[in-house]
């Protein structure tokens, strides 16, 4: 019985985690998803769809990818990350500000710390690509 406790903090911290890991790809999250049910709207099996929105997450962040590794340019590659940036950012206040709100506060000020750390990570991940 007392190891439950441990294991309960350990597997929620890993559950939020793995929340603000999505929130810093809300951009190709969102677009699979809206590939997948304009998949399924149009007569698609539902394999097919969740097949078809994977290829549009891939193809998302292959082509995002590909795109910063060749842009040259400050501002273009500033423009592609503030892509990303701007949808992560809104996600990640979406959920630190539910998290805040959960714990008893008003959660604005976790939403913006959010917000910044979540815009910051989708950013860097375009500005230094691995290779």
């Amino acid at each position: 019985m007392p190891i439950m406790l441990p294991l309960t903090l350990l597997g929620a911290g890993y559950l939020i985690y793995q929340i603000f890991a999505g929130a810093t790809l809300a951009l190709p999250i969102a677009l699979a998803i809206a590939a997948g049910f304009g998949a399924a709207h149009f007569g698609s099996s539902p394999l097919l769809a969740a097949v078809i929105g994977l290829i549009a997450f891939v193809g998302v962040i292959g082509t995002s990818r590909f795109a910063a590794l060749k842009l040259g340019g400050p501002y273009t590659r500033g423009a592609l990350a503030a892509l990303f940036a701007i949808p992560a950012a809104l996600a990640g206040y979406s959920v630190a500000h539910a998290l805040g709100w959960f714990a008893g506060g008003t959660g604005i000020i976790a939403g913006l710390i959010g917000a910044a750390l979540c815009a910051a990570i989708a950013a860097h991940r375009l500005i230094r690509p691995a290779i």
